[in-house]
Parts: structure tokens; sequence; C-alpha cells
């Protein structure tokens, strides 16, 4: 497993890399056959708004052949941080492995070509302020159904996810509503 570990704010001391390396390969220990040889990107955060309460924030990010498990949690401590979002990651790919393994065992991955997304335009808001893109993001698209779509949102903590839907091969994104249920947008042809 090769980890990455940035900071932002924060001097990154030996014994704080020594501590997140650790708690990362107690993972790999743990999940070896799933997480041995992936990459990993740690990045230390600390806020400086006093106002902020938890304002140290570790975030792990794991690529797994195409898939990613996300993981971003904040405390008053890094240590304290670094423990959360290491549990935290150990739940997600015990869900992922269990759901990975048991629907995928027997089935033959489909190779279609993924489609790459990429950000590039200002925005305009609603009250005629141009906002700007600061941050573009590269991704392939992988093929699956909204059923497993919702499973992989799940995986990365975000509020959509961006995917090809195997059974119309078009684009799809998935949401998380409000209400915790889900929400699909197909294009129209």
């Amino acid at each position: 497993m090769k980890i990455v570990i940035e900071g932002k704010n924060i001097h990154l001391t030996q014994a704080l890399k020594d501590y997140v390396t650790e708690k990362l390969h107690k993972l790999e220990n743990h999940y070896e056959g799933v997480i041995k040889g992936h990459d990993v990107k740690v990045k230390l955060s600390v806020l400086k708004n006093p106002r902020i309460p938890e304002s140290n924030i570790t975030e792990v990010t794991i690529f797994l052949d195409g898939k990613i498990i996300r993981s971003e949690q904040a405390s008053e401590d890094m240590y304290a941080s670094i423990d959360l979002v290491a549990d935290k990651i150990d739940r997600q790919i015990q869900k992922y492995k269990s759901k990975h393994y048991r629907s995928f065992q027997h089935k033959e991955k489909a190779h279609i070509n993924a489609e790459m997304v990429e950000l590039t335009s200002p925005i305009a808001t609603l009250e005629g302020h141009e906002g700007k893109i600061i941050k573009s993001k590269r991704f392939k698209l992988q093929p699956m159904t909204p059923e497993e779509a919702t499973f992989h949102l799940d995986l990365i903590e975000h509020g959509f996810y961006v995917f090809i839907n195997s059974d119309t091969k078009q684009i799809n994104t998935l949401y998380l509503r409000k209400d915790g249920d889900y929400g699909l947008i197909e294009p129209s042809v």
C-alpha cells in the first residue's frame, strides 16, 4: 500500500506521519486481499478559525481498481481525528469487501470505454455574480446499475455520484436526498 500524506496549515512531524502509517497498515493487514498494493491519499488539515472547535481534519481516500473509498473526520485533536477516520474507513472497507465479493464473485466485468468528465467553465449564480470553478477533477465513469451506485455513494461520503448506467449506457447522477433516500438524474432522449 502506497500512502501519500499531505498537510494544510499543519507541520507534518515524523511522529504524526508514523501514527497515520501505523493506523493504515493495520487496515492493510486486516484487509490484505482488498487494499494491499493500492494507493492511499491522506490529507491532514487544521482550520484557522478559532470559533470552530473541531478544527483538526483528517481525510483518507483509497483508490481500489476504479472504485474509491473516502472518509473525512474532524476533532479537537489531530490524533483523535486520525483514529476516527481509521475506524470509519475500517467499516467502509468491511462493507465494500462483503458486498463486492458477494455481488461480483461470479460475474465477469464488462469492458466498456469509460467517459472522461472535466469541469471547465464559469458558473453564473442567481444574484448575477459569476462564480469561478476553483477545482477541476477528471475521473473515469464506471458502468454499473443505479443500485450499485448507491453502494459507491455511501463509500465516498459525498452528496452525489456520477456513473454510466449499465442498462441504458448513459451518464446518470445519483444523489442523496435530505430525507435519506436517493434521487436519480437521467438524461432525457
